[in-house]
């Protein structure tokens, strides 16, 4: 196991294939579901346990695993996708299966952004939902401007909503 980089009440970590139950049952969660995933998503051990085999073969991509430090207990996960060869764009992806509301999100935003302008990412992204209050809270909370509207761009099962972008950059 690899620790990325370490706050002060958690550590991101590397995913691992014994992480994909947990990430499985995390992504089923009817809030996971409604807030990134999709309704409509097949979410199953098997093929959680398929993409991050495929992530760690490929190395193309950080996918990590937000952990308690007092427990090493796995609370969620951030996912990394690079825009560019250089990876000096990188796309942003998050979620916490337990211990919502409680800080740790915006604690391992933080951390990422931090490793990944150290590394010299110039600039992040990420999408969110335009009902995902939450995320977008936290993406603003650590510095992330809501920079555009993809309208109509996600198909809930019910309807079509508004995606919105955020992205934040190296100054």
């Amino acid at each position: 196991m690899y620790n990325i980089c370490e706050g002060q009440r958690i550590y991101l970590r590397n995913i691992e294939l014994n992480d994909a139950k947990l990430v499985a049952k995390w992504k089923d969660e009817i809030v996971m579901r409604k807030m990134s995933v999709g309704l409509n998503t097949n979410i199953s051990y098997e093929n959680q346990f398929q993409d991050i085999k495929l992530s760690i073969e490929e190395g193309e991509e950080l996918y990590l695993i937000i952990a308690l430090k007092d427990n090493n207990e796995p609370i969620g996960y951030i996912r990394i996708n690079w825009l560019d060869e250089n990876k000096e764009m990188a796309w942003l992806r998050f979620g916490l299966g337990s211990h919502r509301q409680e800080g740790y999100a915006k604690e391992g935003l933080k951390l990422i952004i931090d490793y990944l302008f150290s590394i010299g990412t110039h600039r992040i992204d990420a999408e969110v939902l335009m009902f995902n209050y939450p995320s977008q809270g936290t993406l603003r909370s650590v510095g992330f401007l809501h920079e555009g509207t993809r309208r109509q761009a996600y198909y809930d099962g019910e309807e079509y909503v508004d995606v919105f972008v955020f992205g934040i950059v190296k100054e």
